[in-house]
C-alpha cells in the first residue's frame, strides 16, 4: 500500500492517481449526495462546502461527482485536490497554479478540492494573497471550486472572503463502502502486510467496525443487515494490521504453547542445577510431559511450518483479544509496515 503518510505534498494533486488514497462511494446515500454535489458544481459560482467527512471520504466524493459530471455532459472534467499545508505555506502560488491548470487544460471544467479549509482558514488566505486573484478563480464558470472539512456547516462567513454557496454533507463511509476500498486496494495491502490476505479476513474486520454493534459481540463476515452501517476505514486497517503481525509472530516464534513450554523446561533446569550444587537429594525438577509435548511441538512446528496468510480465524482471535489489547482509535497505533522487513526463523 502506498505510503500516503509521508508523501511529500506538492501544491496540487491530479486524480485519478495512486496518491493520495480515497474511498469511492458505493452506498445509495452517498451516489446520491455524489448526484447533488455534481448538479452544483455545474450550477452555482463559489465555493462549495463538504462538511462533516473525513478526507478519504471527501476524496472520493468528489471523484465519483466527477465521474457522473462527465458522463452526463459529454466533455472532460479534471479534479485537482489542493493539500492544507500548500494552500496555508503558499497561497498565492496555489492560486496562481489553479488558473494556470485551468489555462493550459483542454477539459471543460476544472473541480479544485481544497482539503482541510474551513471558512476562517480561506478568509486568512484570501485576505493574505488579495481577494482579486481569487475572485476571477470564483467568478470563472469553468471552475468549481470546493472546500471540505471535518467540522459542521459555517454558519458565519467572516469578512473579506466568498461566501459559502451551498453546504453539503460528506455521507460517512459506511461498511459496504470500506469493503469495497478493502478488494480493490487487497494486492496492495497484501505487499503492505507482507503476507496474503483472505477476502474474508477483510470481511470480519469490516464487520469489527461496523458501528451499529455493540461492544460485546460475535464476529463473523459481513451480514447483509451492516452493509449500510458507518464503518471507520482507519480501525480496519488497524485490526488487519495487528491481526497480521500476530501472524508474523507465529510463524518467526512459534507458536505461544510451545515458547511456554520452552520457558517452563528452562525453569525446571535451573531449578535442577541449584539442587545438584547444594548437594541436595535430586527430585523430579523436571517434568517429563511438559518435555516430550515441547518436543513434539517444536518438532511439528519446523517441519510443517504455519502460511503467512492472514485469514478469518487470525482476525477473529486478535479482535476476541481485543479487551487485552486493545484496537480502539485512541489505542497504541501498530504500523504495519515494518512487516515488510525480512524475518527468519531461528
Amino acid at each position: 500500500m502506498e505510503d500516503w503518510h509521508n508523501a511529500t505534498e506538492p501544491l496540487l494533486i491530479n486524480i485519478p492517481n495512486a496518491y493520495p488514497e480515497r474511498i469511492a462511494p458505493v452506498g445509495e446515500a452517498a451516489l446520491a449526495q455524489s448526484r447533488r454535489l455534481a448538479a452544483l458544481a455545474g450550477s452555482v459560482r463559489g465555493p462549495i462546502e463538504l462538511c462533516r467527512g473525513g478526507a478519504l471520504a471527501s476524496r472520493g466524493l468528489a471523484e465519483h461527482a466527477r465521474e457522473v459530471a462527465e458522463k452526463a455532459t459529454g466533455y472532460e472534467h479534471e479534479l485537482w485536490v489542493v493539500p492544507v499545508l500548500a494552500l496555508i505555506r503558499n497561497g498565492e502560488a496555489v492560486c496562481r497554479t489553479m488558473g494556470e491548470i485551468r489555462a493550459a487544460t483542454d477539459a471543460g471544467v476544472c473541480w479544485f478540492l481544497l482539503e482541510s479549509t474551513g471558512a476562517e482558514l480561506l478568509a486568512s488566505v484570501v485576505q493574505a494573497e488579495g481577494l482579486l486573484a481569487w475572485s476571477e478563480l470564483i467568478g470563472d464558470p469553468s471552475i468549481a471550486l470546493m472546500v471540505a472539512h471535518d467540522g459542521p456547516p459555517e454558519s458565519r462567513v467572516p469578512a473579506g472572503t466568498p461566501r459559502m454557496r451551498h453546504s453539503l454533507r460528506v455521507p460517512a463511509s459506511s461498511a459496504v463502502d470500506v469493503l469495497a476500498w478493502c478488494r480493490q486496494r487487497q494486492p496492495a495491502m497484501e505487499a503492505w502486510l507482507g503476507m496474503q490476505v483472505e477476502q474474508s479476513a477483510m470481511e470480519v474486520a469490516v464487520s469489527s467496525a461496523a458501528t451499529s454493534q455493540g461492544e460485546h459481540r460475535t464476529f463473523g463476515p459481513m451480514e447483509e443487515g451492516l452493509l449500510g452501517q458507518e464503518a471507520d476505514p482507519g480501525h480496519v486497517l488497524s485490526v488487519l494490521s495487528a491481526a497480521a503481525a500476530m501472524v508474523r509472530f507465529e510463524w518467526a516464534c512459534g507458536p505461544v504453547r510451545l515458547a511456554h513450554l520452552t520457558r517452563r523446561q528452562a525453569m525446571d533446569e535451573q531449578a535442577e542445577l541449584v539442587s545438584l550444587a547444594r548437594g541436595d537429594t535430586p527430585g523430579k525438577a523436571l517434568n517429563h510431559d511438559a518435555s516430550v509435548e515441547r518436543a513434539a511441538l517444536d518438532v511439528e512446528w519446523h517441519e510443517t511450518p504455519p502460511e503467512l496468510i492472514l485469514d478469518q480465524a487470525a482476525v477473529v482471535s486478535w479482535l476476541e483479544c481485543a479487551g487485552a489489547a486493545s484496537s480502539a482509535q485512541d489505542a497504541f497505533w501498530y504500523d504495519a509496515r515494518c512487516l515488510n522487513k525480512e524475518v527468519t526463523r531461528e
